[in-house]
Formats: C-alpha cells, sequence, structure tokens
C-alpha cells in the first residue's frame, strides 16, 4: 500500500510539472517568430528561384534557337535574375538556419528553466512528505517506545508487588501468631479465675510475713546498734576518766618531789 501510494504521488508530481507550463517564454516565441518568417521567406525564394530557373532556361532556348542580340540579352538578363534570387535565398536560409539556432538554444534554456523550476518543486514537494511521514513514524515511535516502557514498568511493578505481598504475609503470620497467643492466654486467664483469688490472698500473706520478717530482723539489729553506742560511749568516759586519774597522780608526785628537795645555800 504505502509504494502504491508514492507512485501516485509521483504521477501526481509529474502531472504538476508537466501542466504548470503550458506557455513558452517570450524568448522562445520570438525566436519561433524569426523562424516561422525566415521559413516562409526562404519558401517563397525556393519557389521564386525555381521559376526564375527555368524561365531562364527558356530564354537561353530561345536565344540558342533564335541566334540574336536581343534573344541572347533576355537569356543573360534571366540568368542574371536566378543568380541573384539565388544568392538571396542562400542569405536567407543562413538566416534560417541561424534563427533555429537561437531557437534551439532559447527552447533548451526554456527546458532547463523549467527542469530546474520542477526539480525545486520536486524537492518541496519531498520535503512535505518527509515532513509527513516524519510526523507518521514519529506517532509509530512514540507507540512502540510506550508498548515497551509499559511491559518493562509492569514487569518491575509486578515484583515490587510479590516483595510487598511476601512482607506483608510475614507481617499477617507474626500478627496471627501473637493473636493466637494472646487469646491462649486470655482463655487460660479466664478458666483459671478462682486461684487467681487465692494467689492474691498468698499474696498479702507472703507479704506480711515478710514484713514481719523485716522488722523482726531490724529489730536486733537496733538493739546491737544502741549496744554498740552505749559501750562505745562507756569506754570513752572510762578513758577520761583514766585520763584525768593519771594527770592527778602526776602531780601529787611532782609536789611530793618539791617537798622532799633540800634548799639551796645562799653565797
Amino acid at each position: 500500500m504505502a509504494r502504491a501510494k508514492k507512485k501516485s504521488a509521483r504521477k501526481a508530481t509529474a502531472k504538476r510539472a508537466s501542466t504548470k507550463k503550458t506557455t513558452a517564454s517570450p524568448a522562445v516565441e520570438k525566436a519561433q517568430e524569426i523562424v516561422d518568417k525566415l521559413s516562409a521567406e526562404s519558401s517563397s525564394l525556393a519557389n521564386e528561384l525555381d521559376s526564375a530557373r527555368k524561365a531562364a532556361a527558356a530564354e537561353a532556348k530561345k536565344a540558342k534557337k533564335a541566334g540574336t542580340k536581343a534573344a541572347k540579352r533576355s537569356a543573360d538578363k534571366a540568368k542574371k535574375a536566378v543568380s541573384k534570387l539565388s544568392d538571396k535565398a542562400k542569405a536567407t536560409r543562413e538566416k534560417l538556419r541561424s534563427a533555429k539556432i537561437k531557437h534551439a538554444i532559447a527552447s533548451a534554456e526554456e527546458a532547463a528553466k523549467e527542469v530546474e523550476e520542477a526539480a525545486v518543486e520536486a524537492t518541496k514537494e519531498y520535503a512535505s512528505q518527509l515532513a509527513s511521514r516524519a510526523e507518521e513514524d514519529l506517532k509509530k515511535a512514540i507507540a512502540a517506545f510506550e508498548s515497551r516502557w509499559r511491559k518493562a514498568r509492569a514487569k518491575a511493578d509486578t515484583k515490587k508487588v510479590k516483595k510487598k505481598a511476601k512482607t506483608a504475609e510475614k507481617k499477617a503470620k507474626a500478627a496471627v501468631k501473637k493473636a493466637k497467643s494472646k487469646i491462649k492466654s486470655i482463655e487460660k486467664k479466664a478458666t483459671s479465675k478462682p486461684k487467681r483469688r487465692k494467689k492474691k490472698a498468698t499474696k498479702a500473706k507472703t507479704k506480711k510475713a515478710t514484713a514481719k520478717k523485716s522488722a523482726a530482723k531490724k529489730a536486733p539489729k537496733k538493739k546491737a546498734a544502741k549496744k554498740k553506742a552505749a559501750s562505745k560511749k562507756a569506754a570513752t568516759k572510762k578513758a577520761s576518766s583514766k585520763k584525768a586519774a593519771t594527770k592527778k597522780k602526776a602531780a601529787s608526785k611532782k609536789k611530793a618531789a618539791s617537798r622532799g628537795r633540800p634548799k639551796k645555800k645562799s653565797g
């Protein structure tokens, strides 16, 4: 289908190029006019020359037959007319040949110009086609890229979802396990209500007994501390009294010593 479209596009471009120039350029038209004029003139001169040649041949025949000077002059005159017409026809033919060359050059230039213009037009047309095709190709490329991207993204998202599902499953299992354990604990407590009361009473008794024991332990400790403090105080008192006695004894000894010592002689 694409090839058929391309072919039709080329045909349309060729038709446009061919139908665009219906009239020739002024230079070509002018050259053509000169060619047509010289062609008509050359054709007319050719006819005249043919007639003149026939007339000259007839006059030459007459002069030969008559043998007179007048007939000879007529024959020479006819011959000269033929020569004159021949030169004129030759010059016209040369002009016609030159005009035809000029016309051919003008036509070639015009054709080249047409080809150039057609090439420019074809280039523009091709650029337009490429731009249109580029838009179509871009849409296709975007669609292909989107498809690839969506597939890759879906694959990556699937992996993420699986990972998330595993984590959620682990959490859910842990929560279920914890809930089951809690339910068992609650059920156990629900079935052992009387025992719980005894335990509470026992705990209260135990607390009281412990308090008593600690009080009993603390009493001897306090007594021992008090006893120790009293004995320490007594010892301190004894030591101070002993020290006082020692001082008293030392003072009495000193006094006695001073009494029994002989008096010093004077002079």
